[in-house]
């Protein structure tokens, strides 16, 4: 497995990773940050007019990150692939998983509107 180096701009401020298409994604009014159901993560962007966001993604084995995530939780993968798109977007990235329930770890640089998101699966 290989990471995975991207730049999005996706026009609703947020993108998402799930283990299959066609879910629900999780919403909060009040709350800002990664929000997650079993199915679905939100990981908020920076406004597409102000540029980029930069992600990583990949297994945990190839990615250091100094500091604990912002996000660590389990996502349901019952199809072994995570994929990562947007309202707009049906596909920015995707890769094979070992399982059909998967540890997701997310690192952001700030907590609504990050230029750097770090995904890390495994």
């Amino acid at each position: 497995m290989t990471v995975q180096h991207l730049s999005i701009a996706p026009e609703y401020v947020s993108f998402y990773v799930a283990g299959r298409r066609n879910v629900d994604i999780p919403t909060h009014m009040d709350r800002r940050g990664v929000l997650s159901s079993k199915d679905c993560i939100l990981i908020p962007a920076l406004y597409w007019n102000d540029g980029d966001t930069d992600v990583t993604f990949g297994p945990i084995s190839e990615i250091t990150e100094a500091r604990n995530p912002d996000f660590d939780g389990i996502l349901n993968t019952p199809n072994n692939e995570i994929i990562l798109f947007d309202a707009n977007n049906p596909q920015f990235a995707a890769s094979r998983v070992p399982s059909a329930k998967t540890r997701i770890r997310v690192w952001i640089d700030h907590p609504s509107e990050p230029e750097n998101v770090i995904i890390a699966w495994g």
